[in-house]
C-alpha cells in the first residue's frame, strides 16, 4: 500500500510539474512538444465556459485505469479531411496509448476506404474481392444507412470478401483478438464467415446492428467472407469494424470523411445506435471547416446541427466528455481570407456554454486571422491554405494531447489537494 501511494505521488508530481512547464509555453519532458515561435502556446488549453462535470468523470476513469490497470477508455475524434487521413488523430492515438507506460487497447475503427476510391488512414489496409458500391455522407445523391463513421459499402456479389492487414511498421503493436463488425442484420443480408479454426465464439446482435468475433489468438490479419446461406439473402452492407484486444488501456477511433460538414453526419441514421455500442468516454468534434468554406455560412444553422450531434453523443453516453475544436485559419480558393473562422469560434463557445462542453481553440492557438500564411511559410500548412503538411498535423495532434493532459494534471492536483485537506477521523477507543 505504501509503495502504491509512493508511485501515485510520483506520477502526480510528474504530471503537475509538466503542467507547470506547459503553462510556461512548452516542455521537452516528459512529453516532447515541438516548439515554434508562431504557435500561441499560452492559448493551448481547454476552455470551459460553463461547467466541466463530465470531464471529472473522464479524468477519474483515466486515473483509475493508470493506478489499477483495470478498464478501457474509448476516445472518438470527428472531422473532415483533417481526420480521415489519420495523421492528426493518429498522433493523438499514439500519445494517449503511450501515456503512463503504455495504454494500448487496440487500433479501434477501421474501414476499407479503397472501396470508396478514397484515401485509407495509415497503419492498415484492406484487400477485397467482388463488386462493391460505396456510400459516403457527403454524397447527397446516394441513399444508404450509414453509421457513426459516415461511410458504408454494399455488395450483392456472393464472391465478395475482405482481408484486413495491419501494417508491420506501426509505432505500436495493433494485433488483435476481438472484432466487432457493423453491418446489415436483416433476413435479406448475407452471413459473415471467418475461419472457424480461428474463431472461439461469435454472436450477432440484430437489434444493435453488429456481430462480435472472439479469436483464439492475437493476429495481424484476417479474411472475412460474405456467404449466401438462404435464397432470400441478396446483399451485405458494411458500416465498418472495430479491432481491439483485451488489454486495459485506451482505444482511439477516428471518424473523418473528406469534405464532410455538420449536415453530412446528420445523414448518418445509425450514428447514435452504433455510438451506444462504443460508449465513448471522450468525443472530440472538429467538424466545421467545410461548413464555413464560402460566403454563405449560417451560424444559426451550424449551431442547430451541432445541437443534434451533441444530443446523439449524450444519448449514447450521458457521461461523455465533449471537446469542440474550432476551425483552423484558412483561405478560400487560396486567394481570399476566410473570416468565417471567427464566426465558428464564436459559435463553438456558445455551444460549449449551452451544453457544458470544453473548447480547444485551434484558431487562436494558430495565431488567429491570417495565421495560416505564417504556418505555410514554416512548412506546416499546404499551399491550398486549408490543409496541413504531415509535420503540421503531427504538431496539432501533439498540441491537442498536451492541452488535454495539462487539464488532467490540473484535475489530479486539485483532487490531491482536496484529499490532503480532509481531516483524519479516528474511531473512539472502546473500553474493555
Amino acid at each position: 500500500m505504501i509503495l502504491a501511494k509512493a508511485k501515485y505521488g510520483f506520477f502526480l508530481l510528474t504530471i503537475c510539474l509538466w503542467a507547470s512547464f506547459a503553462a510556461a509555453q512548452y516542455s521537452q519532458y516528459p512529453f516532447q512538444l515541438s516548439h515554434y515561435d508562431i504557435v500561441q502556446y499560452d492559448s493551448n488549453k481547454l476552455d470551459f465556459p460553463q461547467g466541466r462535470a463530465n470531464f471529472e468523470i473522464f479524468y477519474k476513469k483515466l486515473e483509475t485505469l493508470q493506478n489499477t490497470g483495470v478498464g478501457q477508455i474509448n476516445i472518438v475524434q470527428y472531422g473532415g479531411s483533417h481526420i480521415q487521413a489519420d495523421i492528426f488523430s493518429g498522433e493523438c492515438r499514439t500519445r494517449f496509448q503511450n501515456f503512463g507506460g503504455g495504454l494500448n487497447a487496440g487500433r479501434g475503427f477501421v474501414f476499407p476506404y479503397r472501396l470508396a476510391h478514397t484515401n485509407t488512414p495509415y497503419g492498415y489496409y484492406f484487400l477485397y474481392t467482388g463488386n462493391w458500391e460505396s456510400y459516403r455522407n457527403v454524397e447527397r445523391g446516394k441513399n444508404c444507412q450509414m453509421g457513426m463513421a459516415g461511410i458504408s459499402a454494399i455488395t450483392t456479389d456472393t464472391l465478395s470478401s475482405l482481408t484486413l492487414l495491419i501494417e508491420p511498421d506501426n509505432d505500436l503493436d495493433y494485433s488483435f483478438n476481438h472484432i466487432k463488425i457493423y453491418h446489415s442484420t436483416d433476413v435479406n443480408s448475407f452471413q459473415i464467415r471467418i475461419d472457424s479454426q480461428l474463431v472461439v465464439k461469435s454472436k450477432t446482435y440484430p437489434d444493435k446492428g453488429f456481430s462480435v468475433f472472439q479469436l483464439r489468438r492475437y493476429v495481424d490479419s484476417v479474411k472475412i467472407e460474405f456467404v449466401k446461406t438462404d435464397s432470400i439473402q441478396s446483399y451485405f452492407r458494411l458500416n465498418g469494424m472495430l479491432i481491439e484486444n483485451e488489454d486495459p488501456g485506451i482505444i482511439y477511433h477516428n471518424f473523418g470523411i473528406n469534405g464532410a460538414a455538420t449536415a453530412s453526419f446528420l445523414r448518418c441514421s445509425l450514428m447514435e445506435a452504433e455510438l451506444k455500442s462504443v460508449k465513448p468516454d471522450l468525443v472530440i468534434f472538429g467538424i466545421g471547416i467545410n461548413d464555413a468554406y464560402g460566403k454563405n455560412f449560417n451560424a444559426q444553422a451550424f449551431e442547430l446541427n451541432y445541437d443534434t450531434l451533441i444530443r446523439r453523443v449524450k444519448a449514447a453516453n450521458p457521461n461523455a466528455a465533449i471537446i469542440l475544436a474550432t476551425n483552423n485559419d484558412s483561405y478560400i480558393k487560396k486567394r481570399y481570407l476566410n473570416r468565417n473562422g471567427i464566426k465558428v469560434q464564436e459559435s463553438m463557445y456558445r455551444l460549449a456554454k449551452k451544453h457544458s462542453l470544453a473548447v480547444w481553440d485551434m484558431f487562436e492557438i494558430m495565431g488567429g486571422l491570417n495565421s495560416i500564411v505564417v504556418w505555410q511559410k514554416e512548412y506546416l500548412a499546404k499551399q491550398d491554405r486549408v490543409h496541413f503538411t504531415r509535420t503540421g498535423y503531427i504538431l496539432l495532434g501533439d498540441l491537442l494531447f498536451d492541452a488535454i493532459i495539462q487539464d488532467y494534471g490540473n484535475y489530479l492536483q486539485s483532487s490531491f489537494q482536496i484529499s490532503a485537506a480532509k481531516p483524519v477521523t479516528k474511531s473512539p477507543l472502546k473500553r474493555k
